[in-house]
């Protein structure tokens, strides 16, 4: 069998951070209106889920202000 010819690749570019700073905005957005659904869509409220939503965020939140 064949061996494929060996085809020089870029290097990828781990400066660039602009791809998980966009990830992380989406999942903030995304939770905090989830956080948000928890609040207006039921009559009684669920504090350990509000919770653990504002700890995603604030974990993201962390994590995107620790980016370059």
């Amino acid at each position: 069998m064949a061996k494929k010819p060996h085809v020089n690749q870029p290097a990828p570019n781990l400066n660039d951070t602009s791809l998980l700073k966009d990830q992380l905005i989406r999942e903030i957005t995304s939770l905090e209106r989830l956080r948000e659904n928890v609040n207006l869509n039921d009559n009684t409220v669920d504090f350990s889920m509000i919770q653990t939503y504002k700890e995603m965020i604030h974990c993201r939140r962390e994590m995107l202000n620790g980016l370059p």
